[in-house]
């Protein structure tokens, strides 16, 4: 498993939290009546998406493990004790909010849009549980 192609998209993703972190301090109604702060949000949030979803794929491909669609590539992760089966079922809905993002653009709910960037933690949480999974694969690779 290349380590970088992981850690390239953990790159991107701190990258958008950084920014998703400074706009989930804005109150709700100069967040949803700023198109500027809500269209900024959408983007980074759905790169951040992104990111989750192909570490995801690239880990379940990487262990030749069945491949999985959007929000149950997060599940299998769990279902392989990659992350925690808890956390994996806490974060799916994660990939159906991208979903809306790409493909619903003209229904987005805004208000959710600001919700989101309050879970910047989750990702981070995540980022964390995939560090330590690689961790342990390099452990057990060296012996």
């Amino acid at each position: 498993m290349n380590k970088e192609i992981i850690l390239d998209r953990f790159k991107e993703l701190e990258d958008n939290l950084v920014i998703l972190e400074k706009l989930s301090k804005i109150e709700n109604e100069k967040f949803i009546s700023s198109p500027e702060t809500y269209k900024l949000a959408e983007r980074c949030l759905q790169l951040s998406i992104e990111c989750v979803l192909d570490v995801a794929h690239y880990i379940l491909a990487q262990k030749n493990l069945p491949r999985a669609e959007g929000g149950e590539a997060i599940i299998a992760l769990g279902e392989h004790q990659i992350i925690p089966m808890e956390f994996a079922k806490e974060i799916r809905l994660m990939a159906g909010f991208r979903n809306i993002l790409v493909h619903e653009y003209l229904k987005i709910d805004r208000k959710k849009v600001h919700e989101y960037t309050g879970k910047i933690e989750d990702f981070r949480k995540f980022e964390r549980y995939i560090l330590e999974f690689l961790e342990k694969e390099k452990r057990d690779n060296e012996r």
